[in-house]
């Protein structure tokens, strides 16, 4: 009955409705679908499964079209230590990218505002538009280009903060921190060290 139930969960979920559990199942029989959910969960994830809607008329298995699948979104619930390793590094180049050109437009499309920034007199930066008004002489500072060139984007590791680019050799180095955020990384800081 179980396997059944999370079948048709499954299912349910396949097609965007929400779901309830039921008020008379006992404690244990709570605890026996959890696991049989994460156990199912995990078996998908093994497998690689067709995606509704990219360029494919095909259907999903037990009949559901994917029509109303939800393709791409990003899953909210993922912290920094779910983070694929290999976005994190591709990520981290893209700041690279962004203070070695000192182009704030680019450093702007990567911050998840409200965003940290160490400057005098600045503090939060609430929007885009903000960020943009900032003199980029300052929020690229000496220190700073210097700090992000001299940093590996491949060797960062996840912490609840989530990853600061910077320059580890330097004591009191500036640096940027990006995290999950939403279920995508973005800037959440930009620290210009002590």
């Amino acid at each position: 009955m179980v396997l059944a139930m999370v079948m048709v969960m499954g299912a349910s979920a396949c097609k965007g409705e929400e779901i309830k559990e039921e008020d008379n199942f006992s404690a244990v029989g709570q605890e026996d679908l959890q696991n049989d959910q994460k156990e199912a969960e995990d078996e998908k994830g093994d497998a690689e499964e067709p995606q509704a809607g990219v360029g494919s008329d095909d259907e999903l298995e037990d009949g559901v079209d994917g029509s109303d699948a939800e393709v791409g979104e990003p899953d909210s619930n993922l912290d920094n230590f779910d983070a694929d390793m290999g976005e994190v590094s591709d990520f981290a180049a893209l700041i690279k990218e962004a203070v070695g050109e000192k182009d704030l437009e680019k450093l702007a499309d990567l911050i998840g505002f409200p965003v940290y920034v160490g400057l005098d007199g600045v503090d939060v930066v609430e929007t885009r538009e903000a960020f943009l008004e900032l003199d980029p002489d300052e929020v690229f500072s000496e220190e700073m280009v210097r700090s992000i060139e001299k940093a590996d984007a491949g060797d960062l590791a996840a912490s609840m903060a989530g990853f600061t680019l910077m320059d580890y050799d330097t004591e009191g180095s500036a640096g940027i921190t990006f995290g999950m955020v939403d279920g995508g990384l973005f800037v959440t800081g930009i620290n210009y060290g002590y």
